[in-house]
């Protein structure tokens, strides 16, 4: 790894680090440049602003809660249906877990919200290649509905934990998967029952 690597790695570390202590909303270049050892002039070469280094940790942590709670699922062998309810559900718990580091999204939700969605297809490419097997697995034994893309998946169970994220305290787990059930699944998949 060649020292700009370095250099940009360790900002973002120190930056995750930050926002996981201090949140969003008060993340501050200098604190960010005096903990990394670096000059604003060097974390400029680096990043274009604060929004832009915000930014790429959340990105950057959304695809591994993302990948995370993929390999978790995939081990449990669910049904696909059972798969998509939950994916949603998981990866929400993984949030709201004390020792999360995901735990910045649930107390600054808004701008980590806005910074998801003005990402969702930096976010979508990187789940792609999780993903689009075990959604042709799907479609291929006649689950996924011919109409629905893999895109459309992807963009429902995203909508999904985001609902799924404001909403979460006000009904048992239990509850939300169940509406999952009866709102996302048929959405997706043909009633095979």
């Amino acid at each position: 790894m060649t020292k700009a690597l370095r250099t940009r790695q360790k900002i973002l570390d120190t930056a995750a680090q930050l926002i996981y202590e201090h949140g969003l909303s008060r993340f501050r270049i200098d604190d960010l440049v005096a903990d990394v050892g670096i000059t604003r002039q060097t974390f400029y070469r680096y990043f274009k602003n604060k929004n832009e280094v915000m930014t790429a940790v959340v990105v950057a942590n959304g695809i591994k809660l993302a990948e995370r709670v993929f390999d978790e699922l995939t081990a449990m062998q669910l049904s696909f249906e059972d798969f998509l309810v939950e994916g949603v559900v998981h990866s929400v718990e993984v949030i709201k877990s004390e020792d999360s580091f995901y735990r910045f999204l649930e107390d600054d939700l808004t701008p980590a919200v806005g910074i998801m969605i003005e990402n969702f297809l930096t976010v979508e490419q990187a789940m792609l290649p999780l993903a689009d097997p075990y959604i042709e697995r799907a479609r291929e034994s006649g689950i996924v509905k011919a109409e629905v893309t893999t895109h459309d998946i992807l963009r429902w169970i995203f909508r999904a934990f985001l609902s799924e994220m404001l909403l979460s305290g006000l009904e048992p787990v239990e509850a939300r998967r169940n509406y999952l059930k009866k709102m996302l699944v048929p959405s997706i998949c043909y009633d095979l029952r």
